[in-house]
């Protein structure tokens, strides 16, 4: 069974009662003295995206985890906030949780109270089975307090599994059903699927970038990656013509945009024209057109990142896989700015970009037919370029830089998006 089915939580089916989804958040656990401001910009994420879809349910943080109180919810209300909640930055791994308060499973005397316990593994069992497969119970017990060590109950709990269900073979190693049993102050967590999430920070605790969109494969992706090291982002996109209002909600960009913004919460999406450029670059051809015009996007972009005080540009670079990527264009490009350039594809496969372009939903959108700015301008480029020579080609072509950039951005336009809706334009 894949570990990302959500189907297994079916309607009508009473032999499980999930009443908590439990969230993992280890890189949380890494921070040390500072760990509470990041779980609690995790909380806040995962309230917004709850409220986002609907869902205005309790939730409990501590060390590392987050549990929401999903009892007496809908099964396809869970499946579906468990669907949004996968797209969250900061989120390792989630699970539809039984979960038994201490008091069911500790009687008085502080003993362990097996009935409880046994009784949620069988029905985890039953609703799991799969004929002729091999099963494991892994335990992990975080609450030391327990009277019981993590391998007796394991051991005692996969036997009753044995004896009171369908379900005849364990295999420790590689066993095709895997039931978890996590113990913790506040009382066990039993599950028997573990949802894979996005991993990473939790966004708005890394600063603020801002992103360079085209219509392709790749800055899609790094724009998602910079969600995950907990970037609040912002995205900028440099089209081809003037953008009529009556088009741009459909088009090829604010769709990427709409995709990107599950997985960084908020994002807003710039959108200006480079006519302004090429009327300025009109005329002499020295095949140097593309690295120009990449300096002058560099340039614009950093412009609008000082006034919405994004701390850094992103891109989506890969080394070598175009003729703008080369090194000596890529040094080019970026020694006409100061602010730093991220590039968190800068040695990452094609194939590697488009396997994470797939699971984000964007690849779909990023085939479709889109010519930007680099596509009318790539003709015959040139694969090396030093920035000196670059300064004296701007210097003689375009002796009025600023207000070339200037114009462009008076006659951007701006939509925002929250959790892949559009929610504003300006």
């Amino acid at each position: 069974m894949s570990e990302n089915r959500l189907e297994d939580l079916r309607d009508g089916d009473t032999s499980i009662e999930v009443s908590r989804i439990l969230l993992h958040s280890p890189d949380i656990t890494l921070k040390g003295k500072n760990q509470n401001y990041f779980q609690k910009a995790l909380c806040k994420n995962i309230k917004h995206r709850l409220s986002n879809a609907g869902f205005k349910w309790d939730i409990v943080a501590s060390r590392g985890r987050v549990c929401v109180n999903t009892a007496g919810q809908a099964k396809q209300d869970i499946r579906h906030a468990l669907s949004v909640l996968q797209e969250l930055a900061g989120v390792s791994s989630l699970a539809a949780a039984c979960y038994l308060r201490p008091a069911e499973i500790l009687t008085e005397a502080g003993e362990m109270h097996w009935q409880a316990l046994e009784d949620v593994m069988v029905g985890l069992a039953r609703h799991y089975y799969l004929e002729n497969a091999s099963f494991a119970v892994r335990v992990n017990r975080t609450d030391k307090m327990l009277p019981a060590k993590s391998n007796e109950m394991g051991q005692r709990l996969g036997e009753i599994i044995r004896q009171r269900t369908a379900w005849d073979r364990v295999d420790l190693k590689h066993a095709d059903q895997t039931f978890y049993i996590d113990g913790y102050p506040d009382g066990l967590y039993c599950y028997g699927k573990k949802l894979k999430g996005l991993g990473g920070l939790p966004v708005g605790t890394g600063g603020r970038v801002l992103s360079l969109l085209s219509g392709g494969i790749d800055s899609p992706v790094a724009s998602a990656l910079m969600a995950t090291r907990g970037c609040d982002v912002d995205l900028f996109h440099m089209s081809a013509s003037h953008v009529r209002d009556t088009d741009v909600n459909t088009s090829v960009i604010a769709r990427l945009a709409r995709r990107i913004s599950r997985y960084t919460q908020h994002s807003r999406l710039f959108i200006a024209p480079y006519t302004y450029f090429d009327l300025a670059l009109s005329g002499e051809r020295s095949g140097y057109e593309l690295v120009l015009f990449r300096r002058f996007l560099m340039r614009t972009a950093e412009t609008l990142a000082q006034r919405i005080h994004a701390q850094a540009l992103v891109n989506g670079d890969s080394l070598g896989q175009v003729a703008s990527q080369t090194l000596e264009n890529l040094v080019s490009s970026s020694r006409a700015i100061e602010m730093p350039i991220l590039s968190p594809l800068i040695g990452t496969n094609k194939d590697d970009i488009i396997r994470s372009a797939r699971q984000m939903g964007t690849y779909p959108i990023s085939i479709e037919p889109y010519k930007d700015c680099c596509a009318l301008i790539a003709h015959s480029p040139k694969t090396r370029s030093r920035h000196e020579h670059l300064m004296e080609l701007e210097d003689r072509l375009l002796p009025d830089y600023a207000q070339i950039i200037e114009n462009t951005l008076e006659d951007m336009i701006c939509l925002e998006f929250d959790c892949g809706e559009m929610v504003g334009k300006g």
